[in-house]
């Protein structure tokens, strides 16, 4: 790497899409970027063989301004095992139990400097390495697709033993609840997530619902994710059937699941991310605060939304595979 500038890759893989970032961390400049779709319903193989084909286009686009590729981070929406690179679940892709850095079709010189993390643990890396101050303990919840979320305490992403740490998509809110894709029963997620939401307005506008979402969504919901501007174009628009869906029956369950993480471990920061939250935050907030404020046995912790939008998984994921081969050498 001698005579070379260096570049850190951070690379965040979605049900949707994948986004990767190459960013020169002395300069704090974005080299390049690139949002591919991430074709997740054409299998593993299909989707694995996309992240290597962008990192060797990314390795060849910095070599013609001489840059060399340092470490590359990549962010996966599930519980994942930095050591051995391994993804345990990730229920919005359909893996269970991948050697995803094995697996991977590259040089092994290439290969030796990708680190994995769960994506909602760099997207909380990465707003907080952009915050004036770091607070003592910050828990995200990063909803999206799926609900993801990420505790960091004194600015250090706590992941547990085997990676899993910070799932609170996963916990149960109602007992014998909706089935998640995780094949679980009455996870938060099972309610909140866009796919989850995607059933309900089907079959509400299957029952004649009387809703602006039957003329503002024009694609699939049977295949795609509703999307946040759908919602947001909606909300504005002052749709009443929108508006109870998100004001009452979304962020009292998400200010439920809030309340949960609350009451066991009091944090001073809750950063709230993901694409519904980056378009609707701003409106729903006073009503996530009514609930958790409802639900919780303390005052609530200050809410912060995340401000980075779709870059703060890939430069948290890039950040954080410098910070790991940092420590190994």
């Amino acid at each position: 790497m001698e005579n070379q500038n260096i570049a850190i890759i951070g690379m965040d893989l979605g049900g949707s899409n994948l986004f990767s970032v190459a960013y020169d961390k002395e300069l704090k400049e974005i080299l390049y970027q690139e949002k591919i779709d991430t074709e997740a319903r054409k299998g593993y193989k299909y989707v694995i063989s996309k992240i290597a084909s962008q990192i060797i286009k990314f390795q060849n686009l910095l070599k013609e301004k001489n840059y060399s590729i340092f470490s590359i981070g990549l962010g996966i929406p599930g519980t994942v095992d930095v050591s051995k690179g391994m993804v345990y679940m990730a229920p919005n892709l359909g893996w269970n139990h991948v050697s995803l850095l094995e697996d991977l079709e590259l040089d092994k010189d290439l290969k030796s400097r990708i680190c994995l993390i769960n994506d909602v643990n760099a997207g909380l890396y990465g707003e907080l390495i952009s915050m004036e101050k770091i607070p003592e303990i910050a828990v995200a919840f990063f909803c999206g697709t799926g609900i993801g979320g990420a505790i960091a305490i004194n600015g250090q992403l706590i992941t547990g033993i085997n990676g899993s740490a910070g799932e609170v998509g996963h916990m149960i809110v109602k007992k014998k609840g909706k089935r998640c894709l995780c094949g679980r029963k009455g996870c938060l997620e099972a309610y909140i997530g866009k796919w989850a939401l995607n059933v309900k307005i089907q079959r509400n506008i299957i029952k004649n619902e009387k809703t602006l979402l039957k003329k503002i969504i024009k694609y699939d919901l049977s295949k795609t994710p509703i999307k946040s501007s759908s919602l947001k174009k909606a909300y504005l628009e002052g749709d009443s059937y929108t508006r109870k869906l998100l004001e009452k029956y979304y962020c009292s369950y998400l200010g439920a699941g809030i309340s949960q993480v609350i009451n066991f471990i009091n944090p001073e920061v809750i950063v709230l991310g993901g694409g519904i939250m980056e378009a609707l935050g701003e409106y729903l907030l006073p009503y996530i605060y009514k609930y958790v404020e409802k639900f919780s046995i303390t005052r609530p912790p200050k809410f912060y939304l995340a401000q980075l939008g779709d870059y703060a998984g890939p430069i948290g994921s890039a950040y954080y595979s410098y910070n790991y081969f940092i420590k190994q050498e």
